[in-house]
């Protein structure tokens, strides 16, 4: 776990440092852009509508089947300037049915946009991202526990109206790795995210406000097909800028 947050923090300083240089050269003399810049930090809180599916060998199970559930999370998030950190829960207070669910998600996206104007853009962003992904419950014996590290690329739009609200989307597919809390459990996973949100600008108390939706998806195929699982989510969420 320690080597997987390292490692994802490393990875993340590297894509910063080309979006580090764009924004200094553009801060010199242009207090509008600072103030553009200043409110892209948000905090996040929402809900997630969950599949966890068992994809494996059946005969790879104990007598007590698999964690598979479908069902609703409380989600908690921290945006800025391409930085995400994003906290999902779920148990019986949410309808998960004798299922505890927990994941820690950090990544960082750096966007290289090829066109574009002030009022519409497309580009290219690039993702590094590590998840933690733990599902429990009291009537199987097995626990699903599994640290992802994983790099991807996509396609990203964007389209702003000054001083009132801006429209950005993004899809990134990534591959990476994944190992148990242990250490001693590994496989691949295949990952599909989408983006969506809608920033209006100064809208209550000189607060930008943020509708947003996030598609997520990610397949396991981890050594020992008890383990192999497939996650699904949809996330709606409320945000207010900082």
């Amino acid at each position: 776990m320690k080597k997987i947050i390292f490692y994802t923090f490393f990875l993340m300083l590297l894509l910063t440092l080309p979006s580090i240089s764009y924004a200094q050269m553009f801060s010199v003399g242009d207090s509008n852009n600072r103030t553009l810049n200043s409110s892209s930090t948000y905090v996040r809180g929402g809900i997630s509508l969950i599949d966890f599916q068992y994809k494996g060998d059946p005969a790879a199970l104990d007598q007590t089947g698999s964690l598979s559930f479908s069902g609703t999370a409380a989600y908690l998030a921290y945006e800025s300037n391409g930085l995400n950190l994003g906290l999902s829960l779920g148990n019986n207070f949410s309808n998960l049915e004798n299922r505890s669910y927990f994941s820690l998600n950090l990544n960082f996206v750096n966007p290289f946009y090829f066109i574009g104007n002030q009022n519409f853009s497309a580009g290219i962003p690039l993702k590094i991202g590590s998840k933690v992904t733990s599902v429990r419950s009291d009537r199987v014996s097995q626990e699903f526990s599994q640290n992802k590290l994983s790099v991807g690329a996509g396609l990203i739009t964007r389209i702003n109206v000054p001083e009132k609200f801006r429209i950005t989307t993004q899809f990134i597919p990534s591959i990476g790795f994944s190992t148990s809390s242990g250490g001693f459990i590994g496989g691949n996973v295949f990952s599909m995210a989408g983006k969506a949100r809608v920033n209006f600008y100064n809208l209550i108390f000189g607060r930008n406000i943020s509708l947003g939706y996030d598609y997520n998806f990610d397949t396991y195929n981890i050594d020992g097909e008890e383990y192999d699982y497939d996650y699904s989510g949809h996330t709606l969420t409320l945000g207010i800028s900082l």
